[in-house]
């Protein structure tokens, strides 16, 4: 087979495939319902080393940055604010309000703490620059964590000792919290990577042997993805709650509560090595394809909109214009199959009219011959 042909696409040298791994594990020898654990054990760690293998001197500095964050935004020794309990008749962090409890800490902290924002506006800047397929999911991700540690916050206020001694009022602020992070999280995140995951192997990876498009499939498999989106909503859950504990207990303190200090700086540090990597794997597998990262629905919305700017496939047998589009946004849309049908719609979805799938496969109307769309528009691919 060709270098052309070959429906994986280009490869990283000394990239190893999910395809060509076997599994860590063998669960689905007691089950086959059970292959899924399989995958996500094996795939897990391939992120990892793929990530060491390819993460830059920015993504380091990323996770830097998001380190001495969490070390300046905690920091207490020589201050004594957070070890005092601090000064429980203020509260709040109104700039407008002269009792706010932003003007009862000592300069050293507010210092401290204007340094910490500044450190994860920094974080947030350098994700947005090296993943700007996902830059609308690096700010979901940190709404998600914001969420989660308001609702910590909101349950740890009206009863310190959280979860003892409180009534249902109390977990409503965590319910809330959860609610939005498990709407990132699956809606906002999950879905719209798996269903362009999806499309870009229909496109991208076509070919007639369903033994290599399975291989195309497993190369492409997001189980590990997925694990290091569970990890990273326990991550900020735990984060969220020590950080909450800690500075919710009032002196005399019976305790040094360095455990709940030290949990709180693990994880924060955790889930933001986390969210680097939930950004960037998709970034990773897109490679230099030009497809955005959205829902199905979104994209059947987006590929409403066809204007003259669309680019026009060409036959790669005989260079005639094929009847195949692309968006300035990489969607790729073709004239529906059905014979009866005048729909059409991006390739690999359903049509909207006959709700038959429209196929990746274009035949020339000069020559007759059948090319997938990956033909019709040659793209770089991460392999």
């Amino acid at each position: 087979m060709s270098e052309e042909d070959d429906p994986r696409g280009d490869e990283p040298e000394g990239m190893v495939r999910l395809s060509e791994k076997p599994t860590a594990t063998d669960f689905v020898e007691w089950h086959e319902s059970l292959e899924w654990i399989d995958h996500m054990l094996t795939d897990f760690p391939h992120k990892i080393r793929l990530a060491i293998s390819n993460w830059s001197g920015l993504n380091l500095l990323a996770l830097s940055l998001a380190g001495l964050a969490t070390i300046t935004g905690a920091w207490d020794f020589g201050i004594g604010e957070l070890s005092g309990g601090g000064d429980y008749r203020f509260s709040g962090i109104s700039i407008f309000n002269p009792e706010s409890g932003l003007f009862a800490i000592s300069s050293t902290s507010f210092f401290l703490t204007i340094v910490s924002g500044a450190l994860w506006l920094g974080f947030i800047g350098i994700n947005w620059q090296i993943f700007p397929l996902m830059r609308s999911h690096a700010i979901a991700l940190m709404a998600g964590i914001v969420s989660v540690q308001i609702g910590m916050i909101s349950a740890h206020s009206g009863a310190p000792d959280f979860p003892f001694g409180t009534n249902i009022t109390d977990f409503l602020g965590i319910f809330v919290g959860e609610a939005i992070l498990v709407f990132i999280l699956i809606v906002v995140i999950y879905r719209s990577v798996i269903e362009t995951r999806d499309l870009h192997v229909q496109t991208r990876h076509q070919h007639p042997d369903p033994y290599e498009m399975e291989r195309a499939k497993r190369d492409h498999s997001l189980a590990g993805w997925t694990l290091a989106i569970f990890l990273f909503a326990l991550s900020i859950n735990l984060a969220g709650f020590a950080g909450a504990a800690h500075v919710a207990q009032r002196p005399p303190f019976e305790s040094s509560r360095i455990l709940s200090y030290l949990v709180y700086i693990l994880f924060t540090m955790l889930s933001a090595a986390l969210m680097m990597l939930i950004l960037w794997y998709p970034q990773f597998m897109l490679g230099g394809t030009t497809l955005t990262i959205e829902s199905e629905a979104s994209r059947m919305a987006t590929a409403a909109i066809i204007d003259s700017s669309n680019s026009i496939g060409t036959c790669p047998s005989c260079d005639t214009p094929s009847t195949a589009q692309m968006t300035a946004n990489g969607i790729i849309i073709s004239a529906c199959n059905s014979p009866d049908c005048n729909g059409e719609g991006p390739v690999g979805q359903d049509c909207p009219i006959c709700e038959m799938e429209i196929s990746a496969i274009i035949e020339c109307a000069s020559c007759g011959t059948g090319a997938s769309v990956s033909d019709l528009f040659p793209m770089e691919d991460a392999w």
